[in-house]
C-alpha cells in the first residue's frame, strides 16, 4: 500500500508541470479583452445608456467570477462629442469620460448612444469621417434609439435595414432615403451594423451582442440578475397589446384589449367586441378609435399578424395551424398579410427570421 501510494505521488509530482502549463494555455486561448467604445450624445437618457452598460459590465464580472477568464471579458469606455462635461437629460454628470478624439483604441464594439429626440447638436464632419472610417476597423458598429441619425448621416446605413425609437422612424425614413428603415423592431443587425430602437432596447442589443460573443447561457444568467425578459428578438414588435391596453383611459377598452390578445382566434368583429363592452357598435366604434389610435379592425388586425410572425419565428408548426391560432381562419388570409406588410410569405418570412436567429447563435 505504501509503494503504491508513494508512486501514485511521485507520478502526480511528475505530471504537476504538465498542468500548470496546461493551465497557461488555457489562460492564453482565451479571447482578449473586448473594448467597448459608448460615444453618449447630450442630453441622453439615463435608461439608454444604462442598459447597454450594465449589460456588458455584468457579463465581464460574471464571467471572471466563475473562473471562466482570468482577464476581463469587457473594457467600457465612455465617449463624449467635446470637452464639455457629460449632462443626461435628467440633470445627472457622468464622470470618467473622454472626448471620442482621445478613445482608446482597438475598439471592438462602438454603440452610438442617444435619447428619444433628434439629435439636436450638430455633428462635426470630422466626427462623420471617424464613423465612417471606423466601420472597417471595429468588429461591430451600432446605435441606442436616435444613435441612428449620425449613423445614416455618416453614410454607414446606406442600403441597410434599420431602426430607431418609433416616433422618430418617418423622420429617419424622409431623411435619409437610402435607409430601409424599420419602425415595428426592436433592434436590427444587418451585417455588422446594429440599430435599436429606445430606452430598454438598448439592453436587448447589448444581451444580443453578450449571446453572440459568449453564447446563450449567459446572457440567460445576465437578463435574470437584471429581472429582463429574455429574450426578446430584433423581430420583436415595439408595439404590444399590453402598451395599447395600458394606454386607454377606460377601464372596459383596458379589459376588452386583454381579453382580444388572449382570443385571437374568436369572433373579434365590430358587433361582437361591441357587445363584450357593453355599447353600440357605431359608440364603441368611436370610443376605441379615441383610445387606442386605430380602429378595432385595424387593431384585431395588427395582433393576429404579431401572433402568427412570433410562431412562424419561434415554432415548427405548420402554417395552416399558425393561421387558425392566431384567428386568420385560412392560410391565404395569413399570406395576404405577409405580403402586405413585409412583401414575403409565411415560408420566406420563416426562412429570413431563421437564418438571422442563426447569425445571432
Amino acid at each position: 500500500m505504501y509503494l503504491q501510494a508513494r508512486s501514485e505521488h511521485l507520478l502526480n509530482m511528475t505530471n504537476l508541470p504538465a498542468r500548470r502549463a496546461a493551465a497557461f494555455l488555457r489562460r492564453d486561448q482565451e479571447w482578449p479583452t473586448r473594448r467597448i467604445a459608448l460615444l453618449i450624445f447630450p442630453r441622453v437618457h439615463l435608461m439608454n445608456l444604462a442598459g447597454p452598460l450594465d449589460v456588458f459590465a455584468r457579463a465581464s464580472q460574471a464571467l471572471t467570477r466563475a473562473g471562466k477568464r482570468h482577464a476581463p471579458a469587457y473594457e467600457i469606455q465612455l465617449l463624449t462629442m467635446d470637452e464639455m462635461p457629460l449632462v443626461t437629460a435628467s440633470g445627472l454628470g457622468l464622470v470618467g469620460v473622454r472626448q471620442w478624439t482621445q478613445a482608446l483604441t482597438p475598439i471592438d464594439t462602438l454603440l452610438l448612444v442617444a435619447s428619444a429626440s433628434e439629435l439636436e447638436c450638430p455633428i462635426p464632419p470630422e466626427l462623420l469621417a471617424w464613423l465612417r472610417a471606423s466601420v472597417n476597423c471595429v468588429r461591430r458598429i451600432g446605435s441606442v434609439c436616435s444613435g441612428a441619425f449620425a449613423l445614416a448621416a455618416a453614410g454607414i446605413l446606406d442600403g441597410r435595414q434599420a431602426t430607431t425609437h418609433w416616433k422618430l422612424a418617418g423622420k429617419l425614413a424622409q431623411r435619409y432615403p437610402k435607409v430601409s428603415v424599420d419602425a415595428d423592431k426592436i433592434f436590427i443587425q444587418d451585417g455588422n451594423v446594429w440599430t435599436s430602437a429606445g430606452s430598454s432596447t438598448g439592453a436587448d442589443l447589448a444581451l444580443a451582442m453578450v449571446e453572440e460573443d459568449h453564447g446563450h447561457a449567459l446572457a440567460l444568467e445576465i437578463a435574470r440578475h437584471m429581472v429582463l425578459f429574455l429574450r426578446r428578438p430584433g423581430g420583436h414588435s415595439q408595439f404590444s397589446s399590453q402598451l395599447a391596453a395600458q394606454a386607454a383611459d377606460l377601464q372596459p377598452i383596458r379589459e376588452l384589449i386583454a381579453w382580444i390578445s388572449e382570443h385571437l382566434d374568436a369572433d373579434l368583429s365590430v358587433p361582437m367586441l361591441a357587445k363584450r363592452a357593453g355599447m353600440s357598435d357605431r359608440n364603441f366604434s368611436r370610443v376605441f378609435s379615441q383610445q387606442v389610435g386605430t380602429t378595432p379592425a385595424r387593431f384585431v388586425a395588427r395582433l393576429r399578424l404579431q401572433a402568427a410572425k412570433a410562431r412562424l419565428q419561434a415554432t415548427s408548426d405548420n402554417v395552416e395551424t399558425i393561421a387558425s391560432h392566431a384567428g386568420f381562419g385560412d392560410v391565404e388570409t395569413l399570406r395576404r398579410q405577409l405580403r402586405s406588410e413585409i412583401g414575403a410569405t409565411p415560408r420566406a418570412y420563416r426562412a429570413r427570421v431563421g437564418q438571422s436567429d442563426a447569425g445571432m447563435a
